[in-house]
């Protein structure tokens, strides 16, 4: 009896702080993803402002330091010859399937970034990459057999109402903002590819689900790992493009980074496009750190309930903060029908998914 009373006491005073443990998680989660997120999408805006044709050096050196920041956490000790080594860890699912994965991602990230060369606006880019759902669907129907329910068809065609409708209004002058100088056909050209980015990311969303439905969700940070380092030999392709951005990133003006600017000591100087791109990556990793964390601790309604929100905030800054406009009567009404089709589609993926309740005989 005294063991029992002392075990219950123990686990009552264990109880509280498991719940601070676990609010202070959801708390530094929510601070990755609003903070990392949305500082990202602002980074990235300021970053492609000052440069719109350097996409292939952005996707460059995003790969780059995700692949260093996840090789951290794929080495172990090993021992050669009695010498312990560092080595990378035996990868659970087989290098061939990443190796699919990771020409599809790369592919996707270029259209991704290559999209401002042809002056597409952040709030666009925000609200279009939202737009995945009905590719997804397609796939899903027509290479997995998934069924989908009336409320997540509904919702799909609302999200693609509303990506076409605020994709349409950013191409029209608005009161609140100078008139457009670029032509409708630059336009379109970047629109073509983000649909393009959307049909390979589709592909490579499906052909990730089938590798962890067959090798298990806990790979998701081998994938991050070997899906960026594969990646890094695809740029040979790109060297001509990336030596003409690196030579237009050496000629922007240049910021002094140090301790004491009129005496010059303690610092250098450095084109200012370099601390841009330093601001995206980094905002990228915590970005993708709070994600998985999130994806790890709650339901995919919840993820997506929260990432909507996120994105909200992000088109916010971008539109008012940081463009100082109003925006569209089109942006809103078409952002807010990706974010309700988004929530929609969400909870009709849950109640499809849920089986009744059976009912005992008696």
């Amino acid at each position: 009896m005294p063991t029992q009373r002392l075990s219950a006491r123990g686990a009552a005073q264990e109880s509280p702080m498991r719940k601070r443990a676990a609010i202070y998680d959801f708390g530094l989660i929510l601070l990755l993803i609003f903070g990392g997120c949305c500082s990202n999408a602002l980074a990235l805006e300021l970053t492609t402002r000052q440069l719109p044709a350097s996409g292939t050096l952005l996707t460059l050196a995003q790969f780059v330091a995700t692949t260093l920041i996840a090789l951290l956490c794929e080495l172990e000790w090993r021992s050669m010859y009695g010498w312990p080594v560092l080595w990378l860890r035996r990868p659970g699912v087989p290098l061939r399937r990443w190796l699919i994965q990771v020409v599809l991602y790369f592919i996707t990230s270029i259209l991704n970034n290559e999209a401002f060369a042809f002056h597409i606006p952040m709030s666009v880019h925000i609200v279009f990459r939202s737009g995945g759902m009905l590719v997804n669907m397609v796939l899903g129907y027509t290479v997995s057999g998934k069924r989908y329910s009336l409320l997540q068809l509904a919702s799909v065609m609302l999200v693609t109402v509303g990506v076409i409708v605020a994709t349409l209004s950013a191409a029209m002058p608005s009161a609140s903002g100078p008139p457009s100088r670029h032509p409708m056909g630059d336009y379109m050209t970047g629109v073509a590819l983000l649909s393009l980015a959307l049909i390979t990311s589709g592909c490579m969303g499906l052909f990730q689900e089938q590798t962890y439905a067959k090798y298990g969700r806990e790979h998701w940070h081998e994938a991050l790992f070997y899906s960026h380092l594969f990646s890094l030999p695809l740029f040979v392709l790109q060297s001509g493009a990336l030596r003409q951005q690196i030579a237009h990133a050496n000629q922007t003006p240049r910021e002094w980074i140090g301790m004491c600017k009129s005496c010059q000591v303690l610092g250098f100087f450095i084109p200012s496009y370099y601390i841009k791109l330093a601001l995206n990556v980094l905002t990228q990793l915590l970005c993708i750190n709070g994600v998985n964390r999130l994806t790890s601790r709650v339901s995919s309604l919840s993820v997506s309930l929260i990432l909507v929100v996120r994105k909200a905030v992000s088109l916010l800054i971008s539109v008012v903060l940081l463009n100082h406009q109003t925006g569209s009567m089109g942006l809103w009404s078409g952002a807010a029908a990706v974010l309700v089709g988004t929530l929609g589609y969400s909870y009709g993926g849950l109640r499809h998914s849920t089986p009744s309740p059976k009912i005992k005989s008696t």
